[in-house]
């Protein structure tokens, strides 16, 4: 009889696998020059594909209509502003760290962004990502549930 063993340094590569798949700093002085000279555009269509998750989505939960992204990757540059560029890379930490709460299991991921949450006074996790406010709000909770505090 075997026996699996946990390990933390598995999880942990988990948490960052977006982050560094999308090319995406951690740190906030890095993330603030990448963030003031412009996302690429394309990034939402590369998260898509490696989350399994709809793009239509993802420039939704950022707060992006539809016609801005389009002309966003269709501009000589395909950069977003810094304020998208904003939204956009939150969206990455929040997608990244509720990644890493459920074990990369992308499907309850997304389940769990798009259920009410109590703790969020009964409003979906993913419909507060389009505010700096909001988008803390989901990853205080998450760092509460990875830490087993009820709310």
């Amino acid at each position: 009889m075997s026996a699996s063993i946990f390990t933390p340094g598995v999880q942990k590569s988990v948490s960052t696998s977006l982050m560094t798949c999308l090319d995406l700093p951690e740190t906030a002085v890095a993330a603030h020059d990448r963030i003031t000279e412009g996302l690429d555009a394309s990034l939402l269509k590369a998260m898509s594909v490696l989350i399994h998750l709809d793009e239509q989505q993802l420039y939704r939960m950022a707060g992006i209509d539809r016609s801005t992204y389009n002309r966003r990757l269709k501009s000589p540059d395909g950069r977003f502003s810094p304020e998208q560029s904003a939204r956009v890379y939150i969206l990455a930490r929040v997608i990244t760290a509720a990644s890493q709460l459920f074990n990369g299991n992308t499907q309850r991921m997304v389940e769990w962004l798009n259920k009410p949450a109590r703790a969020l006074a009964g409003k979906k996790p993913a419909e507060l990502l389009s505010t700096p406010a909001g988008a803390e709000a989901v990853l205080t909770l998450i760092g509460r549930l990875e830490h087993g505090v009820i709310t």
